[in-house]
């Protein structure tokens, strides 16, 4: 970064060379073009901007939200990103395809869950079996493999054989499950929130919940990516970034109050939402990227190519540089 102010022009402020040192907001902002599904990924973004996370670690965000995975992946395969947010599984598959992508920090773990209406006869995962069944990533997306398995393994069915599955963006799903064109819906935050806010929707299943009881694992739901050639070119940017994020997400993890502007501008309407959305999504931020956390992925990786083969979906060898840990500080 070039100095914006010269030190004889610091000095004139009165901010001193102390200040100068400690403080990456006087100085030119590294732009970091984010790319992110509309919803949970945003919020630590949202807090870096609004309470001056991102400018204290050096750094202009220029967001753009997207709707759900496939535009997010549309997106990325453009190298139109310097960071973007998107399940680590598919980062893999695509890193295999060519694609310089690299997962470099944690998110989130799974919080996803299946939304049926009050009245509808659907009680858990084995009653899908047949049903019309909404899910808001494509085939290859990390959630939609966390419930193939979780069909497979713990209710004996294939739900790509033996459901009629749709996919879309989760506004379109949220509004086929309304309208009767679909029995159940596998979406993300704040969607399910606001669904639940209303009291004429409820949850059949958390997937990540579910797994977790039956293999004692918590796989990652989203990480943090980065375009490889840039972060290459930029190593200080992305551990400032990293930095910036973890700072962000630990903020919302003691900040209840917090959630409330973040939530608001996500469409969630009452006190007892924003309330809710916290209970159910702070406790999922993961803080830490180290060695014993990139094991869990590879484990459960290992999990989805012992059930269903080799095939396309998932590398039956996660390639190597899928995860970084050169720019955790």
């Amino acid at each position: 970064m070039n100095p914006r102010l010269t030190l004889t022009a610091l000095l004139a402020l009165g901010i001193g060379i102390a200040a100068a040192v400690s403080a990456p907001s006087a100085l030119a902002l590294d732009k970091v073009r984010v790319t992110a599904i509309q919803g949970t990924q945003l919020f630590p973004v949202g807090i870096m901007q609004s309470q001056g996370i991102a400018a204290k670690h050096g750094l202009e965000l220029e967001v753009k939200a997207v709707a759900g995975p496939q535009a997010l992946y549309t997106i990325m395969q453009t190298n139109d990103f310097d960071v973007a947010f998107g399940g680590w599984i598919s980062i893999a598959l695509m890193r295999d395809k060519g694609f310089k992508f690299t997962n470099v920090f944690s998110m989130i773990s799974f919080t996803n869950e299946f939304m049926v209406k009050n009245d509808s006869p659907l009680k858990s995962i084995a009653d899908l079996k047949g049903k019309r069944v909404g899910l808001f990533g494509g085939p290859t997306a990390a959630t939609s493999w966390l419930f193939r398995i979780l069909a497979v393994k713990k209710f004996g069915f294939d739900p790509v054989k033996e459901a009629k599955l749709h996919y879309g963006a989760p506004p379109l799903l949220v509004g086929m499950l309304d309208r009767g064109d679909l029995d159940a819906i596998l979406i993300l935050d704040p969607f399910i929130t606001r669904l639940l806010e209303t009291g004429n929707y409820r949850s059949i299943a958390s997937v990540g919940d579910l797994w977790r009881e039956t293999t004692g694992q918590s796989p990652m739901l989203v990480a943090v990516n980065a375009y490889e050639p840039w972060a290459k070119a930029n190593p200080d940017v992305v551990r400032r970034f990293v930095a910036a994020f973890k700072e962000a997400m630990i903020y919302l993890k003691e900040h209840p109050a917090a959630w409330a502007p973040v939530a608001k501008q996500m469409g969630i309407k009452t006190d007892k939402g924003v309330k809710l959305l916290y209970e159910r999504t702070a406790p999922a931020f993961i803080t830490t990227f180290d060695q014993k956390l990139i094991d869990d992925q590879l484990a459960y990786a290992a999990e989805i190519i012992n059930a269903f083969g080799p095939q396309g979906d998932v590398p039956s060898k996660i390639p190597e540089g899928t995860f970084d840990l050169s720019f955790v500080k």
